[in-house]
């Protein structure tokens, strides 16, 4: 049987996370701090992959001739925030936590610098196209990318061994 308490017990800590970011004293500084990283780690990533990224001033990026402002909504911060509870409160050994929060993170950095590359295409070629990809299509591809990672990492047991934290 499923036990539902870890993930009950992540998304409400998920919430209070968001809501204390949210909080006047904090979402300034929070926003420069995720929107400067994401940005930044777009324009490494594009110039890496040997592309047209680049940015003139802050915060806006640039993808081959496209050019969009990232906002703190756009650092997928929230994804980040919910993966690391979710993998840390998982009734599994600390190894297995410790591994799952690694790739979740690397996976959603990977992924949100990649939107970013997609995006400036989809923006310069498919203008029309744009507000809907980015609004409904990568939220649900986040969403739905969290889904299958905790599926196979918590119900795939490999190998016959027991993932689950052993009562000795």
């Amino acid at each position: 049987m499923i036990n539902f308490k870890p993930l009950i017990i992540a998304v409400l800590l998920w919430i209070i996370t968001i809501f204390i970011l949210h909080l006047p004293a904090f979402k300034s500084e929070v926003a420069l701090f995720f929107v400067k990283f994401t940005l930044n780690s777009a324009l490494v990533f594009g110039n890496t992959l040997f592309m047209n990224v680049e940015s003139h001033s802050y915060p806006y990026i640039t993808v081959d001739g496209y050019t969009m402002r990232v906002v703190v909504e756009c650092t997928a911060y929230n994804f980040y925030f919910f993966v690391i509870y979710l993998s840390l409160l998982s009734p599994v050994k600390w190894k297995q936590r410790i591994i799952t929060m690694v790739i979740f993170i690397a996976v959603i950095f990977f992924l949100n610098n990649m939107r970013f590359i997609i995006m400036g295409f989809v923006g310069f070629h498919y203008a029309h196209m744009f507000h809907f990809i980015h609004d409904y299509i990568w939220d649900f591809l986040f969403g739905f990318m969290i889904f299958l990672i905790w599926v196979w990492r918590y119900n795939v047991n490999p190998g016959g061994r027991d993932l689950k934290e052993q009562d000795s």
